[in-house]
């Protein structure tokens, strides 16, 4: 596969060092991305897809996946023993710190299945200045053909006079022909993967999957930095009161006998926003 910046790291690298390189670090401000090659070993990798199996499962009351509809389901770590913890494993925590800042703030665990193509999209909010971080899990093979994560390298930058806007909303028109191209071909970097690698991205990147089948497995930890000013904290109880279940914390890690857990959330009960009873 065609290499795209420092993705090559190795998960005995990061447990060593614990903290990703300033190659990295300037990567993924740069290009909006970043990859982690085998930071979890293919046996935690198969924990998290039973895991992951189980929830799904118990979310539709035992009933069986149907392949018919995008599946999704937040908050979803917090549901299970493993999942549970990476929030506060050294190489996700130290992974945040090292990309948002000290004391980053949990925004939301998520849980997808997809059905078939994910369009163009990346919406640019306005007012958002804050560092943040999708911590991205897909637990099986990935490549271009078979909806692997393709991102536009840069995308995260664009300002006012935004070159890549008609992507930024996804579009569904079977004849939608963004500049002149099927969405397919739009020139992009397609990130193939396996499981127990980590794709880390942020949101504003222009990113898609096309050809996968139904059922594919895409998670993440979504991080921002703890805010420093009264517009950033604006920001977060904005996007609060404009969601359904971002920065509401679970019961289960604002009780948590892991300090760095109830740190992540700790800010959110201090503002009074609602729990989740997970």
């Amino acid at each position: 596969m065609e290499r795209c910046g420092p993705d090559l790291t190795s998960h005995r690298q990061i447990r060593g060092d614990r903290i990703i390189t300033s190659e990295q670090k300037a990567h993924f401000e740069t290009f909006g991305f970043l990859v982690l090659r085998q930071l979890f070993t293919p046996e935690e990798a198969m924990i998290m897809k039973r895991e992951s199996d189980e929830i799904f499962e118990e979310v539709r009351g035992g009933g069986h996946y149907t392949g018919e509809t995008w599946e999704a389901v937040q908050p979803f770590f917090e549901r299970k023993p493993f999942l549970s913890g990476l929030p506060d494993d050294d190489r996700i925590y130290d992974l945040a710190v090292s990309l948002v800042g000290p004391n980053p703030i949990l925004e939301v665990t998520e849980g997808n299945l997809h059905t078939g193509n994910t369009d163009w999209h990346g919406s640019k909010l306005p007012g958002k200045t804050m560092a943040h971080a999708k911590i991205a899990f897909y637990l099986e093979p990935l490549t271009k053909e078979t909806g692997c994560l393709r991102v536009i390298p840069g995308s995260h930058t664009a300002g006012p006079t935004d070159p890549f806007a008609p992507l930024r909303d996804r579009n569904l028109d079977p004849d939608f022909k963004p500049f002149g191209l099927p969405p397919t071909e739009v020139p992009s970097y397609a990130i193939e993967c396996q499981p127990g690698d980590v794709v880390v991205f942020v949101e504003e990147t222009l990113h898609a999957a096309f050809g996968g089948k139904a059922g594919r497995q895409q998670h993440a930890i979504n991080v921002v930095a703890d805010p420093k000013t009264e517009e950033h904290e604006a920001f977060i109880k904005a996007m609060y009161q404009g969601t359904k279940f971002c920065y509401r914390p679970s019961e289960s890690y604002i009780n948590s006998d892991h300090p760095r857990l109830r740190r992540m959330v700790s800010r959110l009960v201090e503002w009074g926003f609602e729990t989740s009873k997970v």
